[in-house]
């Protein structure tokens, strides 16, 4: 096995394209009725034409093309009017027709392009095709059992130009990719499923040379993880190839996720291997204009009306996530805090309801990005099992907002809150948190303080002030965290 230091060798440049293929979120499958059901019994969701048997005739799904159309648009490519449909044919136990209806000459759209968010790098998208998938097969040690439940289930395959040159803007590309097809409701996209799974292509040049080298690919990788690792071990592979002078072959791999290494499939696979030719049962593809225009109005989300003017309002497209990026950026919402809201549709809603009660972004941002996410991970707790509602919260950021409640005080409720599921006010009552005021209480205290820290109030006589925070901190724990800071400094200074 070649070593790993040759990753990080700076006179050879990595060029990779990637191949997607993703499950289309519809009920039926893409060529007949069968219900769209990976996970029911083996082989019962099956029929003769997904099973390919004689004399069938397939029969094209509208949903799957509307959908595939969607996944274009987002990635603003150009749809064609006109596709068609081909077979490509090759043997596999899980491919019962020993042909796979897909698209190959004219595929559904293409020359799209996709924005790394944070890299200021657009990938080009070369096209998107729709195909059907092939079974599974699962392997034993003494046996293969093949299940034909996911035969022609239906895919949109999106393939990137070679324009990615690491493996962290093709972890970039894939995660974008990804939460764009989640958002627009075209795919559930789980990984751990295999409905979304990639095929990074990958070869290796010295710096400056303008030919590409010949690639490896890797096939069916369904984590991020497995995709990142994959890609470091063949440039290792290949760079250290390189090094030694040997002839890099073309060559398809399988991850090997345990030994961590590439295991050959097959060698120098080319299009002319799978003996494409027209599909004589299905006609060509037309997709009218007003079609596709119909499509575009129906790009929707999930909103709510914000009187901030936080989300585009009034209107019912959907918004791919660079624009909902710099949207929130533009309201002054930290960068990590706008990733959750992106990636997580949850958090989004949580957060969008609280601004719904007058709550400011700033409050919301600190009182749910932060706080309450690290009461959660303590609790090791999803949003589903947090039990503060949003109305509770907003009861809680009032509180504090008033007076009535200071940080530290709002810190220990919150989690309390999250523990008991009680509401803001009984709980705070209960646990006697209530901010304390009384200029006379905050006098007393301060006075303690002083007479107990002479030498300290000496150094601040004598111009050193930013002794004053550690008298600060000595009063607020007299008096339990229950006093506004700001108040006590402004005792401690009257008194000094």
């Amino acid at each position: 096995m070649p070593s790993s230091k040759s990753e990080h060798d700076t006179s050879y440049e990595v060029v990779i394209g990637i191949e997607v293929h993703t499950q289309l979120a519809t009920r039926s499958k893409m060529f007949c009725r069968c219900a769209v059901d990976t996970d029911a019994e083996p082989n019962t969701r099956v029929c003769p034409i997904c099973l390919g048997l004689p004399g069938v005739l397939p029969q094209t799904n509208d949903a799957a093309i509307t959908l595939g159309i969607k996944a274009a648009l987002a990635l603003g490519c150009e749809v064609n009017l006109e596709s068609r449909w081909a077979r490509k044919h090759y043997f596999s136990p899980d491919l019962p027709k020993g042909y796979q209806i897909t698209q190959y000459d004219y595929p559904l759209a293409e020359h799209g392009e996709l924005e790394l968010p944070g890299l200021g790098k657009k990938i080009r998208i070369r096209r998107v095709h729709l195909e059907e998938d092939a079974g599974k097969l699962t392997h034993g040690s003494k046996e293969t059992l093949v299940d034909f439940n996911r035969c022609g289930v239906p895919l949109a395959e999106i393939v990137s130009e070679p324009d990615i040159r690491s493996v962290e803007e093709a972890d970039a590309y894939l995660k974008e990719l990804r939460l764009i097809l989640k958002a627009l409701g075209v795919s559930d996209a789980e990984m751990e499923r295999g409905h979304f799974r990639c095929e990074p292509n990958i070869s290796v040049r010295p710096v400056g040379q303008k030919e590409l080298g010949v690639r490896s690919e890797i096939k069916n990788l369904n984590s991020f993880k497995a995709v990142r690792e994959g890609i470091e071990r063949a440039m290792a592979d290949q760079i250290a190839w390189l090094e030694q002078g040997r002839e890099i072959v073309q060559t398809t791999y399988l991850w090997d996720e345990k030994a961590r290494e590439l295991r050959p499939m097959r060698v120098k696979e080319t299009s002319a291997d799978y003996r494409y030719f027209p599909e004589p049962d299905l006609p060509p593809l037309i997709v009218k204009e007003t079609e596709i225009e119909e499509i575009k109005k129906g790009f929707t989300r999930a909103s709510v009306t914000v009187s901030q003017g936080t989300t585009v309002t009034g209107s019912h497209r959907f918004i791919l996530p660079a624009e909902k990026r710099k949207e929130w950026l533009d309201k002054g919402l930290k960068k990590q805090y706008v990733e959750i809201l992106v990636t997580e549709p949850e958090w989004e809603r949580y957060f969008m309801q609280l601004l719904n009660k007058e709550v400011s972004i700033k409050e919301a941002s600190t009182w749910l990005l932060n706080e309450a996410r690290g009461v959660m991970a303590e609790r090791k707790e999803t949003l589903s099992q947090f039990k503060v509602p949003v109305k509770e919260m907003t009861t809680l950021i009032g509180l504090l907002r008033d007076g009535k409640l200071t940080r530290p005080g709002a810190k220990e409720l919150l989690a309390a809150m999250a523990g008991q599921g009680k509401g803001a006010r009984e709980l705070m009552e209960e646990m006697d948190l209530g901010a304390v005021s009384d200029e006379g209480l905050l006098q007393e205290a301060a006075k303690k303080v002083l007479a107990q820290n002479p030498d300290v109030c000496q150094k601040y006589r004598k111009g050193k002030t930013g002794v004053i925070g550690f008298l600060v901190g000595q009063c607020m724990s007299q008096m339990r965290g229950k006093a506004d800071p700001n108040a006590v400094r402004r005792t401690l200074e009257k008194l000094l």
